[in-house]
């Protein structure tokens, strides 16, 4: 037998079992593996659903919270506008008040 042949019969003894074991252990762990990604896909999909669903309850509360935001806006401005129109009454009172109290005066002044 040449050095050769006996190299290949080595090579084939040893080292190819070795690399059939090792393919297939590479097949199994490619196997686990596409498991495991198919697994995080699903959870990745689930937690895509949460979130959009989570999303739409705060766009939801959001726009619950302007509506509100805005009613009382709206009934804050007409408090406003009512507390302002009573000063102006309570202005023209306090005028006219002056007023008169100035003629009294000017009349009592005559008046002596």
């Amino acid at each position: 037998m040449s050095v050769y042949d006996q190299i290949k019969q080595a090579l084939q003894d040893v080292i190819a079992p070795q690399l059939a074991e090792m393919r297939g252990e590479f097949k199994t762990g490619l196997a686990e593996l596409r498991g495991e990604i198919k697994a995080l896909q699903s959870e990745i999909r689930r937690l895509d659903e949460k979130i959009d669903a989570s999303s739409e309850a705060l766009q939801s509360e959001i726009r619950r919270l302007d509506e509100k935001i805005d009613a009382s806006s709206e009934a804050l401005q007409s408090e406003i506008h009512r507390l302002d129109e009573k000063i102006d009454a309570l202005s023209e009172k306090i005028d006219v008040t002056i007023e008169l109290r100035e003629r009294l005066a000017a009349l009592e002044a005559k008046a002596r």
